[in-house]
């Protein structure tokens, strides 16, 4: 019988000594301490509570105004925290916005520059002129229209006017 006691005294110190290692654990992690905490806030405010109403209902107004004072203050704190990382983000987002913009301008150029060259190559490969080929034909056809036409103006000239006429329209076509 006495070793029976003895071996269920040693089963529930090992009991006792288990749970006190997982409250320990638990104490230990962040979430517990927290727990812990938030426990001890709320009982140091049942306990403010309690003394206030039975002592001095003046207590209890100074307890409620540094409440709120407290309250007010870590408010505006946690706005201007907020505000400071909504201006961080946006600023962020600014930047990254410009970046793709700029990138999906310099694609499309690049994508316009291929197409000018592809459709440059294929109208060459067709026999098509250039642009420039163009020009340089509109400007060689415009110098002779003006030749052609000086020099039937010439002629047109001495045919009515005689030997002098003759001379000039000579020497405007020499020129």
């Amino acid at each position: 019988m006495r070793r029976g006691n003895e071996m269920a005294t040693k089963r529930k110190l090992r009991r006792t000594a288990r749970r006190a290692a997982i409250r320990r654990a638990t104490a230990r992690s962040s979430q517990g301490r927290l727990l812990d905490t938030v426990h001890q806030i709320w009982l140091a405010g049942l306990g403010a509570a309690s003394k206030a109403s039975q002592g001095a209902p003046r207590l209890m107004d100074d307890l409620v105004s540094e409440g709120a004072r407290v309250h007010a203050e870590a408010r505006g704190a946690a706005e201007k925290a907020l505000r400071g990382l909504l201006e961080s983000v946006q600023t962020s987002i600014t930047a990254r916005v410009g970046e793709a913009r700029g990138q999906a301008a310099e694609t499309l150029n690049n994508l316009e520059k291929i197409f000018q060259t592809r459709v440059h190559r294929a109208l060459s490969q067709l026999g098509v002129p250039s642009a420039e080929e163009v020009e340089a034909l509109s400007k060689r056809i415009d110098l002779l229209n003006a030749n052609i036409d000086r020099v039937t103006g010439a002629r047109g000239r001495v045919r009515g006017r005689g030997n002098a006429a003759r001379r000039a329209a000579a020497a405007a076509a020499a020129h």
